[in-house]
């Protein structure tokens, strides 16, 4: 698949976003995938500490918590995150999830990425296949002052989808929180965009039930409530 192509299979937002340059670098490691379970590679290094990483697997439900897991038990942290989906030339349902990654606690001498990247590839693809057992869960934090969380939903003009947005305190392992918190609620995630601006975090979520159908009005304390227990483990019941 030509470049143009790749980007074009990912729609405008995804094309604004990018230049040229990266947009090839992207669909170099989704063409890697084949029939792979996943492709990903670093495409940039950012802000001195920070790595992008584009990660290509099918589009699965979990799928997002499964990546951000492996992140996490990897040792990196999540700074920011954008998933996109796509039907690709096999005609398959794939996610080309794109993140911007660092040491969670950086090592000395640093260590060579090749090696940390072969590291996630067996982690992330042991978990995909289902070895190792369950998923590593994020661990709860509380916090020692209240949280300001805002959740609200949006729906497309067309109703075929609803964003949630989340803006709440940053945190470490805080985006595999919500995107487990949201399989959980048999939610699926159709794209996300995750920002983070000083110790605040904003993200957005494109979701749709597993079965592909409209997030109902009677749904949507149900899918609070587990974002919220998220969040911060006191507003669980």
């Amino acid at each position: 698949m030509s470049t143009r192509k790749f980007r074009e299979s990912l729609g405008a937002e995804y094309a604004s976003r990018y230049d040229a340059a990266t947009i090839a670098a992207h669909a170099k490691i989704a063409a890697r995938r084949g029939s792979s379970l996943v492709s990903l590679d670093t495409f940039e290094r950012h802000r001195g500490h920070q790595v992008g990483l584009c990660v290509v697997a099918k589009d699965t439900p979990g799928l997002l918590a499964t990546i951000t897991a492996a992140l996490v038990t990897c040792g990196f942290d999540i700074a920011s995150a954008e998933a996109y989906t796509r039907v690709n030339p096999a005609g398959e349902a794939e996610a080309v999830d794109v993140f911007w990654i660092f040491r969670r606690e950086p090592k000395e001498p640093p260590v060579d990425v090749a090696i940390e990247l072969d590291r996630l590839r067996q982690v992330l693809g042991d978990m995909l296949a289902g070895r190792g057992g369950t998923l590593p869960q994020p661990l709860p934090r509380k916090y020692d002052r209240p949280v300001e969380t805002m959740v609200r939903f949006i729906e497309s003009d067309d109703g075929t989808f609803t964003t949630l947005e989340v803006e709440t305190d940053d945190r470490s392992g805080l985006l595999q929180a919500l995107a487990s918190a949201l399989f959980a609620a048999r939610v699926q995630i159709n794209s996300s965009q995750v920002r983070t601006n000083g110790q605040r975090v904003y993200d957005r979520f494109k979701i749709v039930e597993v079965d592909g159908s409209p997030i109902s009005r009677e749904r949507r304390l149900e899918i609070q409530v587990a974002v919220l227990g998220a969040v911060d483990p006191s507003h669980s019941v």
